[in-house]
């Protein structure tokens, strides 16, 4: 997944004196929406790493960092189960609207 490679990629780096992880979710989200996955950016996918929890966020990228194949695998596959986190809390959003209860 491209999108968690950006953002995998931005946090590797650091590329900016504060922020680099605002930064590298946000490229991530911009990635899902031009890729065509989330063309409409319902999916919050920050949402989904938050309820992943941050010491699961960490360790899966020291497994990027590391550059092992197995490491980059843990990675995306922890990004990718953010981003089915973030659109099952979009779908229950919609489900609330829909019944009224937002």
């Amino acid at each position: 997944m491209t999108a968690a490679v950006v953002h995998g990629e931005l946090l590797a780096l650091r590329p900016f004196t504060s922020h680099n992880g605002l930064v590298a979710r946000t490229a991530e989200r911009i990635v899902l929406v031009g890729s065509g996955l989330d063309p409409k950016s319902v999916c919050p996918a920050e949402v989904g790493h938050a309820d992943l929890g941050r010491e699961a966020y960490l360790k899966a990228l020291e497994g990027y960092v590391s550059g092992t194949p197995e490491g980059v695998a843990a990675w995306i596959a922890h990004c990718g189960r953010a981003v089915e986190l973030g659109a099952r809390e979009s779908t229950a959003v919609c489900e609330a609207l829909q019944r009224g209860a937002a």
